[in-house]
C-alpha cells in the first residue's frame, strides 16, 4: 500500500514539474510581486521597494496559487489533450484525477493555513481565486458561449490576476501599516493590461501559419484587429504607470511593443516569434518598474 502511494506521489511531482516548472515561475513570479508592490511603496510617497519575508512569503503564496490553477487548467483541458496534446501526463495516464484532486486540496490546506496565520483577509482573497479558477473550469464544460469565445474566456479569467493584485496590494498595507491607496487599482490594472498584451499577441497569428486546433484571438476578430488590441493593452499599461510616476523610462517596453507590431504585420512570420517579443516587453516593464522603486 506505502509502495503504491509513494509510487503515485512521485508521478505526481514528475508531472507538476514538468507542467509548471518550479524555478522558472518562482522566479517571475517574484518579479512580478516586487514590481508591483514596489509601484505600491512609491505612490505611499517614495518609500519603493523594501524586502522583508513577509514580502517572499507573498510571493510564495502566489506562486502556490499558481500552482494550484495550472493544476485546474490541466484537469479542464483534459478531453481538448486527449486529442491534441496526447503525450501529456494525465491524458497519457501518468497520473489520474484522483491524484491531483489530492493535489489541490493539500495544496489549499497549506495556502489558506499559512495565510490565517498572517492575515484572514488574504486568506480570503486566496480562497476567492482558488474558487474562481474552479467555476471556470465548470464554466467550460457547461457554457457554450464560454467554451467558443476567447475573449470572453480571457474576460471571466483575468479576474484570477485581478486577485493576484489585491493580494499583493493588502499585503503590502498590512506591511507598512498604511491604508490601501486607491492609486493602487490604477498599478494592479496596468499589471492586467500588461499580462493582456502578452496574453492577446502570444495568441494572434495569421491565417495558414497555425496548427489545426489551435485556438486564438485572431479567429474571431481577425489577425489585423487582434494585433491592435493586444498593442493597446501595452499602450494602456505604459500610460497608467507614466500617470502614476511621470518615469519616462516606461517608453522602452512601449517601443520594443511598437517593433513587435511592425515586424507582425511586415514579415507575417509564425505566432511564437511574436509571442515571445510580447514575452521580452512583459519583462522589460516589470524590470523598469523595481529599477524605479528601487531608487
Amino acid at each position: 500500500m506505502s509502495r503504491t502511494v509513494m509510487a503515485r506521489a512521485r508521478a505526481t511531482l514528475r508531472f507538476s514539474v514538468q507542467r509548471y516548472p518550479p524555478l522558472f515561475y518562482l522566479l517571475v513570479i517574484s518579479l512580478w510581486c516586487v514590481s508591483l508592490d514596489g509601484m505600491f511603496g512609491v505612490l505611499d510617497g517614495g518609500r519603493g521597494l523594501t524586502f522583508s519575508l513577509d514580502l517572499l512569503h507573498v510571493a510564495l503564496s502566489i506562486w502556490g496559487v499558481g500552482y494550484f490553477m495550472r493544476i485546474v487548467d490541466e484537469l479542464r483541458d483534459y478531453e481538448y489533450d486527449l486529442v491534441h496534446n496526447p503525450g501529456r501526463g494525465l491524458a497519457k495516464g501518468d497520473v489520474t484525477f484522483g491524484d491531483l484532486y489530492v493535489v489541490l486540496g493539500l495544496n489549499a490546506a497549506v495556502l489558506l493555513g499559512t495565510n490565517l496565520a498572517v492575515s484572514w483577509v488574504r486568506a480570503a482573497i486566496l480562497l476567492g481565486i482558488m474558487v474562481h479558477a474552479l467555476v471556470l473550469w465548470a464554466l467550460e464544460k457547461h457554457w457554450v458561449a464560454y467554451q467558443r469565445s476567447m475573449f470572453l474566456m480571457i474576460g471571466i479569467a483575468i479576474q484570477l490576476h485581478v486577485g493576484h493584485g489585491l493580494f499583493v496590494w493588502v499585503a503590502h498595507a498590512e506591511r507598512t501599516g498604511t491604508t490601501v491607496n486607491p492609486n493602487g487599482l490604477l498599478a494592479i490594472l496596468g499589471m492586467v493590461f500588461l499580462y493582456l498584451h502578452w496574453e492577446v499577441m502570444r495568441k494572434t497569428a495569421w491565417p495558414g501559419t497555425t496548427k489545426p486546433g489551435e485556438k486564438l484571438y485572431s479567429d474571431e476578430v481577425g489577425s489585423t484587429a487582434s494585433a491592435v488590441i493586444a498593442f493597446a493593452m501595452m499602450a494602456g499599461a505604459v500610460g497608467l504607470y507614466l500617470w502614476l510616476t511621470a518615469g519616462w523610462l516606461f517608453l522602452l517596453p512601449l517601443g520594443m511593443a511598437v517593433i513587435n507590431l511592425t515586424l507582425f504585420f511586415k514579415n507575417r512570420r509564425p505566432r511564437a516569434f511574436s509571442g515571445r517579443l510580447a514575452a521580452l516587453s512583459y519583462f522589460a516593464l516589470l524590470l523598469v518598474t523595481i529599477g524605479f522603486a528601487s531608487r
